[in-house]
Formats: structure tokens, sequence, C-alpha cells
């Protein structure tokens, strides 16, 4: 009997021993991962790691220094719109004045927009028998924000901001190997691109702007080794202006539409609202979509001010939720272009609870990208049993940031916030420890 129940005992113990062992995955194996792993070595890394239901900090290095967070901003950002926005996209403003019809921008970005194009705005506008008044609104904000890199111009990141963008302020440049062909939409801008001539041409499909023009120069890729090459869709920026909008739009609904050069009434305007606001979170979040991060902050300050200011709606914040926080944010845009931008572990940690607290995480898990599924971690953090990362990403050169909620084994959620600063190597290494990490806390907690 005796024998029996000590085979009985070593058997429990044994079986016992890998959830032992995951248990045992706590702070200080933490810390010396953060430490050790390959992603994390002569970098400096923050870590926050934290359980709501306790009110406890499971784990934490450097939380309360500023960091480089990178596009992780864009959480502030989508707090500032559910607080400021309301539920539905304010698409245009519009007055009626005799057989004029003036319109202006809400700071929407989704009017023609080539992947999430919201028809209400074109529609009306269609519609409508009235001569087409466009009205520049006023706006503090610059083209770019601020600390932009200035060589960034060319990148799909860096569209400018505008009181109503169009097509994205982007144009897309599809580019057909086998046919070594060139179209472009908006059709418009065919006119602007020449082929380059190379006489060492790059392997790969370009396509580059004149910096302070709307001219362009492409080169097709070539299929190498009898393999076929993949055509290519390349996103590239336009330069902005107001006589540049209404043309498009003219273009678009082949009819005239003229700039207003009077200031309309707007205490008598009439708004025109379209889809849900949760669309556009989704999209700023999940491709991590940085013209819709910046005009969300800029729709937020037009619902009280004739003027457009992304600093109008951050003063606001600032002085509404981070007025009693230490650790305020240096929160200068939508966006994470930028270095001057600097947050602290423990800040993302708070903006985590309260946005858990006032979205609810049901609604929270739709919009944020999953691991393994959706968005810019969908080839990362994955696991068989379905997402368990739902988070933010960040990246700048040599800069890159994960935050958001774990769904551990034992059925908790935990908040957690990893800014690597300053790593000389690939992001991807960066990643891949991030992820090893990740997969021990699901484990351990």
């Amino acid at each position: 009997m005796k024998r029996a129940l000590l085979l009985l005992t070593s058997l429990l113990l044994l079986a016992a021993t890998p959830a032992l062992a995951q248990k045992r995955y706590k702070k200080k194996h933490i810390l010396k991962d953060l430490k050790t792993l390959d992603g994390f070595k002569s970098s400096f890394v923050g870590f926050v790691l934290y359980d709501p239901e306790n009110n406890n900090t499971l784990a934490c290095q450097y939380d309360i220094k500023y960091m480089t967070p990178a596009s992780n901003t864009k959480l502030y950002t989508f707090y500032a719109g559910t607080k400021l926005l309301g539920k539905a996209v304010p698409a245009m403003q519009y007055q009626i004045k005799g057989d004029s019809l003036i319109f202006w921008g809400t700071g929407n970005p989704l009017f023609l927009h080539h992947d999430l194009n919201d028809p209400a705005a074109l529609e009306f506008l269609s519609a409508r028998k009235e001569k087409l008044y466009y009205w520049p609104r006023p706006t503090e904000d610059a083209r770019f924000g601020p600390g932009w890199s200035w060589d960034d111009f060319n990148g799909y990141y860096s569209a400018e901001k505008s009181a109503f963008p169009i097509y994205g302020n982007s144009l897309n440049a599809y580019l057909n190997h086998s046919e070594q062909s060139l179209q472009v939409a908006p059709a418009y801008f065919q006119s602007h691109f020449a082929r380059m001539e190379a006489s060492d041409p790059p392997s790969r499909s370009r396509v580059y702007r004149e910096e302070a023009l709307n001219q362009y120069r492409y080169f097709i890729g070539e299929a190498t080794d009898g393999e076929e090459a993949e055509n290519d869709t390349l996103v590239r920026p336009f330069l902005y202006s107001d006589a540049l909008y209404t043309e498009l739009l003219a273009d678009t609904l082949h009819k005239p539409v003229y700039l207003y050069q009077g200031s309309p009434e707007t205490t008598e305007a009439k708004t025109l609202y379209s889809i849900p606001t949760d669309t556009l979170y989704k999209h700023m979040l999940q491709p991590s979509d940085n013209l819709f991060a910046e005009q969300i902050l800029m729709m937020a300050s037009g619902l009280t001010n004739d003027t457009l200011s992304t600093r109008a709606t951050i003063d606001y914040m600032q002085a509404k939720v981070f007025a009693d926080w230490q650790d305020e944010p240096v929160w200068v845009a939508g966006t994470g272009l930028s270095l001057y931008y600097k947050i602290t572990q423990l800040g993302m940690i708070k903006m985590l609870r309260i946005i858990r607290e006032d979205v609810g995480v049901e609604r929270l898990f739709e919009l944020l990208p999953a691991g393994g599924m959706t968005g810019t971690i969908s080839n990362w953090y994955g696991a068989k049993d379905g997402p368990y990362v739902f988070a933010k990403t960040g990246t700048l050169s040599n800069n890159h940031s994960l935050t958001g909620y774990l769904k551990a084994d034992s059925g908790k959620t935990l908040l957690f916030c990893i800014m690597v600063n300053h790593y000389a190597h690939s992001t991807s290494k960066v990643r891949e420890s991030m992820g090893e990490i990740l997969k021990k806390i699901k484990k351990a907690y």
C-alpha cells in the first residue's frame, strides 16, 4: 500500500513539473530575459507587466523612464477620439446660399480613400444641383507633424495632413511586370509619371517623387532566373494644395468645383455624418495608418472651433486626463513619427487601464491587432488555441515597441508594455525576443 501511494505521489509530482516550472517564471526571470535575450542586448529596454484585477505590478524595468514609443502613441489618439468624436464620422460640413453650395472639410480622411472609401460625401456632392464651392477651412497644422523626418516625403506612411484629405492624400501606382506597364489611381496623375532609365537598374520596382513637385519617376523590376515577378502596388503621397484638391474633385465628379474666397457662416453649417468611428479606429490601429491618426486629432478639434488644431485636442486631453499624472506624456501629434514624443511605460499602462475601463474588452479586442491574425502582428505572437496578444506596435529606425493586453492561460487579462530603444540589429530579432517573453508569461500566469 505504501509503495502504491509513493508511486502515485511521484507520478503526480512528475505531471505537475511542467506547470510548476512555468509558474517559476516570475519577476527575476523576466528581468533576466530582458537583459540576456538576443533582441534586447545592447539596447535600452523598458518593461511593465500589470495585473488589473489585483492592481499589482508583476514585473517592471525602467517603468518611469521616458522612451520613444513610435506608433504606440496611437493608443492615446484612439482614446482622444473615443472621448471627443462620438459614434459617427463627421464626413463634411456645408451651407447652401441661393444656387451655391459651400462645403468644407472636418479633417475626415475617408473621402475617396483607396482602401477604406466612405461614399457619403461623394454621393452627396454628386447629387447636388447647386454650384459647388470649396472653402479651405483654416488649420493651425502644417502638412507634416512636428519632428517628422524631412526626407520621408516619398514614403507611403507620410501622407500630408489637410483639412479635407482626398484619396488619402496619396496615389496608387500599379506596376505590371509582364507587360512592363504602369497604371495610376487617380488617373489624374498618370501624365505626371516618367519612366526612369537607369544604367544600373534596381532589382525591385521603384517610384520616386520630386520633393517640391507632383512629378514622379518609376522603374518596373523584371523577373530573374526564370521566376515570374509579382506585380507591385506602390503608394506615394502627393503634394497637397487647395487648388489640387478642387482639380481632383472636379475630375472625379465630372463637374466644376470652385474655390470659395469668402468666409461662410459656420454657425449655420450642416454636418453630414457617415460611418461609425470604430471603422476609422480599426484602420488606424491594425495597419497603423498614420494619416488616420493625425486626422482624428484634427477632427476632434473641429467640433468646437472653426480652426482645425491638433495642438488644441492634445491640450484639452492633457488638461482633462493627464493633469494629475506625474509622468505626463510628451505628446505632439497623432502618430509616433517623431523622436519628439516621449512616454513612460507606466504612462502606457495607465492609458491601457483607462481604455479598458471606458471602451470595454470585447470592443477593444475587435479594434486592436490580434497576434497571429490581424494587423501589424498578424505574423507574430500567435498560438494554436487562438490569439492571446492584442496590442499596438510602434516602429522607428532602431526603436520598436509593443503595448497592449495579454490573455494568460489562467483566464486573466494582463496589461503589458515593452519598449526597446536604440538597438543596432534587426527589428525581427527584437520581435522574436518579445515573443519568447510573452509566451512564457501566457503559460505562467
